[in-house]
């Protein structure tokens, strides 16, 4: 029996190709997620919004106080990452105290878990990036 197989460089693009499909498939989706209240532990007006920006574009990190507010507020809507332990594996952290040391000002999220978590909640676009060509 012979099975004839494309080139590395066929399946690379094939690859590519149906990758580029689901991520359009996943854009799409994410337009029809539902419609939650916002939180109300926190007035955001007494805070900068600079904590939504990108990095290009002055992003500073959030005040304990929103990222507590935030988080809670994800954990009550959301009950399958209502501990600190399943938020932390829903942002790919190590463990549930980062979480904790996050809500409490220990430590600053850092931009690109703020910014997953930013996305994942419908706060920020998601963003693309451009190919410019394939090579190799």
């Amino acid at each position: 029996m012979f099975i004839e197989l494309p080139g590395i460089s066929t399946q690379q693009a094939m690859v590519f190709e149906e990758g580029t499909k689901a991520a359009i498939a996943q854009l799409e989706a994410n337009l029809k997620a539902p419609r939650l209240p916002p939180q109300t532990k926190v007035d955001e007006t007494q805070y900068p919004r600079t904590h939504l920006l990108r990095k290009n574009e002055g992003w500073v990190p959030p005040a304990p106080e929103i990222v507590r507010a935030y988080f809670e507020h994800f954990q009550e809507h959301f009950k399958e990452f209502d501990t600190d332990k399943k938020l932390a594996q829903l942002l790919e952290l190590s463990g549930n105290r980062r979480i904790r040391a996050f809500k409490n000002g220990e430590f600053t999220v850092p931009y690109e878990v703020w910014r997953s978590f930013l996305v994942m909640t419908g706060r920020v676009p998601q963003d693309a990036i451009k190919v410019l060509a394939f090579m190799g």
